[in-house]
């Protein structure tokens, strides 16, 4: 069981949330109004904080949170179900990585090892500073150049009719 106090869920998961679900979508070609993504990120955001309350074992809570995920962007943005879980994917992975690297360097920059880190309310806001920061101006580079890894169906949708 994970203990993720209110300071966590406002200044950390929320926004981080809100990005994972920009930049998913962004590595698709979807690229919905940011009130859509937002309201996702702050129903995955509550929803974590009191997913990781319940005493299951860490990472389940991962699980859990993807589905839900899933679920919120079929739901709020109107994608299928293979898009939203596309989206869904890159988004965790893309955290995943940027994560598996900044904190170990956050971590050896500051002599702070990431569990006391987990333990200190602060401190597990300001920890992943750094990789919300390269993850929002990816979020943003997608959104602001329409890049995308895949081409979404509506994509191509848009350019055959355009083609006729």
């Amino acid at each position: 069981m994970d203990f993720m106090p209110w300071t966590a869920l406002v200044f950390q998961s929320i926004p981080e949330e809100i990005i994972q679900v920009a930049l998913g979508l962004g590595l698709i070609g979807r690229y919905p109004r940011m009130r859509f993504i937002t309201v996702i990120g702050i129903g995955g955001g509550v929803f974590s904080f009191f997913f990781r309350r319940l005493p299951y074992d860490f990472g389940v809570h991962t699980l859990a949170q993807l589905i839900v995920l899933i679920l919120l962007l079929h739901f709020i943005v109107r994608v299928d179900y293979f898009e939203a879980t596309m989206a869904a994917f890159l988004g965790v992975l893309a955290v995943g990585i940027v994560e598996g690297i900044s904190i170990p360097t956050v971590s050896y920059l500051t002599g702070i090892s990431f569990e006391t880190a987990l333990h200190d309310p602060w401190l597990r806001v300001l920890f992943p500073i750094p990789d919300e920061i390269i993850l929002g101006a990816a979020a943003y580079l997608c959104r602001r150049w329409r890049l995308s890894l895949v081409f979404s169906r509506s994509l191509l949708e848009n350019r055959d009719r355009k083609e006729q």
